[in-house]
């Protein structure tokens, strides 16, 4: 198939889509064909109400002025990144989160992708190499958190003693506090961007807010639109690789993409479950059979032991994740009537321990703690304190120098860090966390 006949392909059937979107969408088709291929699945329409681009699993909307603003080479960089947000899943899963800060930890997360594919976007790009390589969960995450820390009331600054400068009459006269620096022969103005520095979207007024909005899909087939994207994503990465046009990000990414979540509030409940004794017992016969002479088993679930629960409290699991996590703690306690909960915070040691016993009603306190990251003690601690766990689950990034011997009961690591990155356990299970 010769250029040509590509260029009246993705025009024909599509005559309301912009001669300038259709043709850098061509462009992909031909020098980047896993965008390309993508991009073909978007309906296009304009949108004069939009600030710039946005996406939603199935339409690309577009501000007629702000694409006017654009060189060909960003109009193709961002149809890219659009391709990207939807081939990512990122209107799926988008949940309850705040939609700005969403938005940005997605385009942090997609926006080197799409500069090592050799493209180009416009100024005021968000890109950190702190993101590099995570998922925008964790990013989203990172970002909640710093959010909190800018908000905590910072330790009042001494002021610097004012200097006395002369007046026109030789009098001395003190400076004025706080006075604005003069740079460029501006006071009060913005200060220009150090060398370097990365300057973000809504900082710059050609360009407010992101270039490329990510919106939740909201049709009632989600599900069916999500497997058909996955399909969809598989097929042209294929397709690229044979033509030599998947390069390492792109591949890493589309595996990923891909990969089934799983959801790990199933995984601790049946975890737990499976470490509760329940067998079939003589000792209290089964009482619906007695009447007509049959002695037969009934299904015995003694007394279980502990349930430990252990949270990473280096500052590498987030507010958020923990608040999810104790949720989870508490449906535990109160589904399998352990004998004890035993809820342990650690960094390095230990930093809190908090012991309820059946019937009582559980309020966890906030984790403690803060320093780095090992978790050696709280196995220590069980031996110390002569706990008896039926389990044990750990809440941690994975990060940490792990015990040497496996503990004599079961273990479940929930492991914040996606697990084609986390370090690998010596023992226990491992289940990916994603809140």
């Amino acid at each position: 198939m010769d250029r040509n006949t590509i260029v009246l392909g993705a025009m024909s059937g599509s005559c309301a889509v912009h001669p300038r979107i259709a043709r850098q969408r061509t462009e992909l088709v031909l020098s980047q064909p896993f965008f390309g291929a993508l991009a073909l699945l978007l309906t296009v329409r304009e949108d004069p109400t939009a600030k710039t681009f946005w996406v939603d699993g199935e339409t690309m909307g577009y501000n007629p002025d702000f694409l006017d603003s654009l060189s060909d080479l960003e109009v193709r960089g961002i149809v890219a990144h659009e391709v990207l947000h939807v081939a990512n899943g990122h209107c799926w899963r988008q949940g309850a989160r705040d939609p700005d800060r969403w938005n940005d930890a997605c385009d942090y997360a997609i926006n080197p992708i799409v500069l090592s594919a050799g493209m180009v976007l416009p100024k005021g790009v968000l890109i950190d190499p702190r993101y590099t390589g995570k998922s925008a969960e964790e990013i989203y995450g990172l970002l909640t958190q710093e959010a909190k820390q800018k908000q905590q009331p910072q330790p009042p600054q001494s002021q610097p003693k004012s200097q006395p400068q002369p007046d026109p009459q030789g009098q001395q006269q003190p400076s004025p506090p706080n006075q604005p620096s003069q740079s460029n022969g501006k006071q009060g103005g913005p200060q220009a961007p150090q060398p370097g520095q990365q300057t973000r979207p809504d900082q710059q007024p050609s360009n407010p807010g992101s270039f490329g909005e990510v919106r939740p899909y909201k049709g009632p087939d989600q599900p069916v639109k999500e497997a058909e994207w996955k399909v969809a994503v598989t097929q042209a990465a294929k397709a690229a690789a044979m033509r030599g046009k998947l390069p390492g990000d792109l591949q890493a990414m589309a595996g990923e993409a891909v990969r089934p979540l799983v959801d790990w509030r199933a995984v601790l409940h049946r975890f737990a479950q499976q470490s509760s004794p329940s067998d079939y017992s003589f000792a209290m016969p089964n009482r619906r059979y007695l009447h007509l002479g049959f002695y037969l088993p009934a299904l015995h679930t003694p007394t279980i032991g502990d349930a430990v629960f252990v949270r990473d409290s280096s500052g590498s699991v987030f507010d958020e994740t923990q608040a999810q996590f104790d949720a989870e703690i508490l449906l535990v306690f109160h589904s399998l009537k352990p004998a004890r909960l035993i809820v342990m915070d650690c960094d390095t040691r230990v930093t809190q321990v908090q012991v309820f016993e059946r019937g009582d009603s559980p309020e966890i306190k906030p984790v403690r703690g803060g320093g780095g990251t090992a978790f050696v003690e709280p196995f220590n601690r069980i031996v110390q304190d002569g706990m008896n766990p039926a389990f044990l689950v750990y809440l941690t990034d994975m990060d940490g120098r792990f015990p040497a011997v496996a503990p004599h009961y079961p273990v479940l690591w929930a492991s914040t860090t996606p697990l084609a990155r986390a370090r690998k356990a010596p023992f226990g299970e491992t289940v990916e966390v994603i809140c």
